[in-house]
Formats: C-alpha cells, structure tokens, sequence
C-alpha cells in the first residue's frame, strides 16, 4: 500500500471516529433534552392544575383577578427560565455535537501544512 493511500486510510478512519464520537455526544446530549422537556411539562402542566384549584376557590370577582395576574406572573417568569435553560442546551449540543468533527478536520488542515 502506498504512503498516500496509508495515509487517506488513516483520514478516513479518524473522520468515522470523530463522526462516532459526535453521534454518540448528540444522543447523550438528545437524552438530556428529552429529560429536560418532560420536566418542563411536568412543570406547567402543575402551574395549570395550582391555577385551576385556586380558581375554583375565588369567592370575589377580586380574587379571580388577583389569581388570575399571579398566575400570568408565574407562567412569564417560568417562561423565561425554560427559554434560557433550552437555549443553553442547544448551544452545549451544537459545540459538543460539532467538537470531534472540528478536531478531525482541524488536525487534517495540521497535517496537511
């Protein structure tokens, strides 16, 4: 075998590691955001059931509006958190997708020059 075809084989066989390696960082990191979706219904799905009940309990039309911005309240502020919480997920599973196919290609640049 040849000096070039040694070394395209051993590009290729580094390249299917880095894709290996990436695939297997994207279905960790794809658990995780699974996990994180459950919760995040879980969660509201609790917030609505909590308004309901207290709903049910207003006696004034004064409590329905007091329950009523609390909840509007809750649910913005719950918002916001799962917005950056799955944002900074995102941006972890991009890099961390991306990382062993940006080293492979950045060590074959290395070599090449």
């Amino acid at each position: 075998m040849s000096e070039t075809s040694q070394k395209f084989k051993a590009a290729a066989e580094e390249s299917a590691r880095a894709v290996e390696q990436s695939s297997w960082a994207t279905a960790d990191n794809m658990r995780e955001f699974s996990i994180k979706m459950i919760n995040m219904a879980q969660a509201n799905t609790e917030v609505i059931f909590e308004f309901a009940r207290q709903l049910a309990s207003a006696k004034a039309p004064s409590d329905f509006a007091e329950v009523w911005t609390s909840h509007v309240r809750k649910q913005l502020e719950m918002l916001r958190g799962q917005t950056q919480e799955l944002t900074a997920l995102g941006q972890k599973m991009a890099g961390e997708s991306a990382e062993p196919i940006a080293r492979n290609v950045k060590q074959a640049f290395d070599k090449a020059s």
